[in-house]
């Protein structure tokens, strides 16, 4: 067995060998400090794992970066016994999110429900194992140790912390059974030596939700909590979170009135209110602008389609689970639209092609609608009613390489006149072993994706390359962003499909008079709009760029009764050039009304006196600033229209 090790050295074994034992083998010091290992770069175990074929692997300590998802785990751990202590006849679940960088979750069922209130008694009796400071031992069937550790083991001491550690897995990594005081359970990822290695564990919050995979249709509970190794650690993190929430798009577009969600409308259905249509609606105004510079032709089609247009696709066999439920009618089955190729494709093919059509660009800000499960439901970032700014591009072979590049500069553009910061761009590809969540061509697929990455090598993109991440009908590119809450979620991305094309049996004439299959391009201009604000609001911290901000100017007369007319004359001329404003005419104090606009972030705030009136002139001032200019309202109305034509970002 080769282990391969983060500096590139390789050390041989002729057995299969603990993680703990292979860090002994390196350094005893490191032995010591080993806490578990990362494997091939992507699974985290206890330092408890056997490995037993070769791999790539990185120990954890207590300086890597990975350390703070130890600690988490430690705490869910310790979280899961306090709740199988308070609520005996409930019992562990494990969905694939309940650890972050800063927080962990655990998630339980229990028949007499848990409440607010029962968070307190969990949280004691989970510090409560801190403080005794039991070891965390690990041990295998078969081995040295298990007749030993299992004579400690109370009578129902077998708590199934992971649902999905597999105890009989084949997998070249065999995770270990650990003994903690007298209860065991199957590790999933790494634990920190003992429970005294954690200072304390605060639960925050208590939601409910059901899982995408539990068939019982009961509501699982989700416990959320912190934790950390010291007390200096834990107001370290408190700031942080309270720093997080600030930049949360949750938290933002409350403050801002951007959108509601309410739960007799529906789970995932966002309905945007008067701030979140102005900010959507001036978006999408400038997005269809770009379209057209760049010969996108704009098309409409319906929110339904048939069953039988989805089987044609592909879309019923491999993204069938994230469809609504079909609707039975007398003579036909109908379904919520989740995409949009199959209705632009049919645009596409109503009537005969030339290939001096193409490329043919089709357009659409497309309503769609996906069945999310409840439980990955987050505010704007994932919901079941969105907005695609969608597109598909239809070109001849020998046009694909020019039509991709075109389609990045125009995602380059827009992205740019948002000041949208990107993590990295993904070349995403097929696991070739899949073959239930890929179509089965290995000809077409080894031919797409060596075509996508010869364009991005001609283009001199950095991408990484994400195996398993591709679309069932081809590879992609996606331009990925991260959210206040560290969620990876793509902004952007285009696709390259050979497959529906031979689907749906398209075709152009050639040069030759022959008929010829065309290429698809899908293209994602912003994503959704639904989370292109999610990301938007996160990364301005709700201070929206001038030109698309709800409201761009509040005035504030200083006097309701002696200024008001003055106001009414500024705000009529701000309407007729065509510039969002409002007038604050509540009786409060001036700098209350001042400091009101500043917490809801409109760009400008005018404030109007008498000399303003007698002069007509306005004294504004910008969010963020302390100066206060004053200039003649011909001149402030041709400052504001000049940085809105040109949608500056300052």
């Amino acid at each position: 067995m080769k282990i391969t090790l983060l500096d590139g050295q390789v050390k041989e074994f002729k057995q299969p060998m603990t993680v703990l034992a292979i860090a002994e083998s390196i350094a005893v010091s490191l032995k010591k400090n080993c806490i578990g290992a990362v494997i091939n770069n992507k699974k985290i175990v206890p330092n408890g794992a056997v490995l037993s074929k070769d791999c790539k692997l990185e120990i954890i300590t207590e300086r890597h970066a990975l350390y703070k998802t130890a600690i988490n785990y430690t705490a869910k751990v310790l979280t899961t016994f306090a709740l199988k202590t308070v609520f005996p006849e409930g019992y562990p679940m494990m969905p694939d999110d309940d650890l972050t960088e800063h927080e962990f979750s655990a998630y339980f069922k229990s028949p007499k429900g848990i409440k607010f209130e029962d968070l307190k008694k969990i949280e004691e009796i989970a510090n409560s194992f801190i403080g005794l400071g039991y070891d965390f031992k690990y041990f295998y069937p078969g081995d040295a140790n298990e007749a030993e550790y299992m004579k400690q083991v109370k009578a129902d001491g077998c708590v199934n912390v992971d649902t999905k550690v597999d105890m009989n897995s084949k997998d070249y990594i065999k995770m270990p059974t650990v003994l903690v005081r007298d209860v065991i359970f199957l590790a999933r990822n790494a634990l920190l030596p003992s429970t005294k290695s954690l200072f304390k564990i605060e639960l925050t919050q208590l939601s409910g939700l059901q899982l995408e995979d539990d068939a019982s249709g009961e509501i699982t509970y989700r416990i959320h909590g912190i934790a950390e190794t010291s007390e200096t650690r834990l107001n370290q993190l408190k700031a942080e979170l309270e720093e997080i929430k600030a930049s949360d798009h949750k938290f933002i577009a409350k403050n801002l009135e951007i959108y509601h969600l309410d739960p007799i409308i529906g789970a995932g259905l966002p309905i945007w209110l008067p701030n979140g249509a102005i900010l959507k609606q001036e978006i999408k105004k400038y997005l269809m602008e770009k379209e057209f510079d760049y010969d996108f032709i704009q098309i409409e089609t319906p929110v339904i389609g048939t069953s039988q247009l989805y089987k044609i696709s592909g879309h019923w066999d491999h993204y069938r689970e994230d469809m609504f439920a079909p609707m039975a009618l007398p003579k036909e089955e109908m379904v919520l639209k989740p995409m949009s190729c199959p209705h632009h494709i049919s645009v596409y093919n109503y009537k005969q092609r030339s290939y001096k059509d193409l490329p043919l660009r089709f357009a659409e800000h497309a309503l769609q609608h996906r069945y999310e499960s409840s439980g990955s439901l987050t505010g704007l970032e994932r919901v079941r009613a969105m907005e695609l700014t969608d597109s598909h591009i239809f070109v001849r072979p020998n046009q694909v390489k020019v039509e991709f590049a075109r389609c990045f500069n125009l995602i380059q553009e827009v992205l740019a006149t948002f000041n949208i910061k990107i993590d990295y761009l993904s070349l995403s590809l097929r696991d070739p072993k899949n073959k239930e969540k890929y179509f089965d061509d290995d000809k077409m697929w080894n031919h797409a994706e060596a075509e996508l990455e010869e364009v991005l090598k001609e283009m001199k993109l950095d991408y990484k390359k994400m195996p398993g991440e591709a679309a069932f009908y081809g590879p992609k590119l996606d331009i990925q962003a991260r959210t206040a809450i560290g969620h990876e979620i793509t902004v952007s991305t285009i696709q390259l499909d050979f497959l529906l094309p031979q689907k749906f049996e398209l075709a152009f004439i050639n040069a030759l008079g022959e008929k010829e299959r065309p290429i698809m391009i899908h293209r994602g201009l912003i994503g959704t709009y639904e989370r292109f604000i999610a990301v938007l609001l996160e990364q301005t911290k709700g201070v929206l760029p001038l030109w698309c901000a709800p409201k761009q100017v509040e005035i504030i007369p200083v006097n309701e009764e002696l200024n008001a007319a003055y106001a009414d004359e500024v705000w009529k001329a701000l309407k007729q050039a065509k510039i969002r404003a409002g007038i604050d005419n509540r009786d409060e104090r001036l700098s209350y009304k001042i400091r009101d606009a500043q917490v809801k972030k409109i760009p400008f705030q005018l404030v109007l006196g008498k000399k303003e009136q007698e002069e007509k002139t306005v004294t504004y001032r910008k969010y963020g600033s302390e100066e206060q200019i004053t200039v003649s309202l011909t001149e402030f109305i041709k400052i504001l229209t000049n940085k809105i034509i040109n949608k500056t970002y300052d």
